[in-house]
């Protein structure tokens, strides 16, 4: 699994970047975000979507975690008609 680091009091984007396979166009009409501090939902968004190529797309989240030596898992979910998609990611706070 994927992990990013955070100080406490930061507040930073995370971004993750979706490519096509076979290098087809491809759109994500919709994504947002959930940083959960085990089931519990801290903060819960719209994310930025950036299509920088026409086969790859950027996802950002501007998260900031609230409790220090936490563990989070932040979870993308994204829209590629008609598909939807996850992607999660570990959050370690310092």
């Amino acid at each position: 699994m994927e992990y990013v680091r955070f100080k406490l009091g930061e507040k930073k984007y995370v971004t993750i970047r979706v490519q096509s396979c076979d290098r087809r166009t491809f759109e994500v009409t919709q994504a947002k975000y959930a940083l959960k501090k085990g089931m519990e939902t801290e903060e819960s968004g719209t994310c930025e979507i950036y299509q920088d190529r026409e086969d790859s797309v950027q996802i950002s989240a501007l998260i900031q975690p609230q409790a220090k030596n936490a563990q989070y898992t932040l979870e993308f979910t994204y829209e590629i008609p008609p598909e939807i998609l996850k992607h999660v990611i570990q959050v370690c706070v310092s």
